[in-house]
């Protein structure tokens, strides 16, 4: 006599062959959803590092661009403490903020260094680049690096 078998439970083998077929289809486009999503996350992070150089040097190129203008109008022998210069100073703090006037402190601070150093006959950076007959202003842009 032969022994008596429970039915087993569950889905049809062809219902089983298709859901596996199912899977096989559907991880991998699971898999690149993620990833692309994943890949737009670090674009966004890069495109926001670009930005924020680009900032970065924009500023750079403002605040240069006003020590060489204030520069230019003491070898001009204009009047110092303008309105004009003075609301041009307002606007850039204004629009850079603080770290516009710490910069500026900062690049006096380097010319003062700077100026010691040549009283001293001590020699720099700059002038192994520029010679000891550069004009102020290409001390200037060679002090302010952008």
């Amino acid at each position: 006599m032969g022994q008596i078998r429970p039915k087993r439970a569950g889905l049809p083998r062809t219902l089983c062959s298709g859901l596996s077929d199912l899977a096989h289809i559907v991880t991998p486009m699971f898999k690149n959803f993620f990833s692309s999503l994943r890949h737009s996350r670090i674009d966004a992070e890069l495109q926001e590092i670009i930005a924020e150089g680009n900032r970065t040097r924009e500023s750079a190129d403002a605040i240069r661009e006003f020590l060489l203008k204030v520069l230019q109008e003491d070898i001009d022998g204009k009047e110092k403490f303008n309105d004009e210069i003075l609301t041009e100073a307002a606007n850039l703090i204004e629009e850079l903020g603080a770290g516009a006037f710490y910069w500026m402190a900062d690049i006096a601070a380097q010319m003062t260094v700077l100026a010691q150093c040549a009283l001293r006959d001590v020699p720099t950076n700059v002038e192994a680049e520029l010679g000891k007959h550069a004009s102020a202003a290409e001390i200037v842009k060679c002090v302010v690096r952008v």
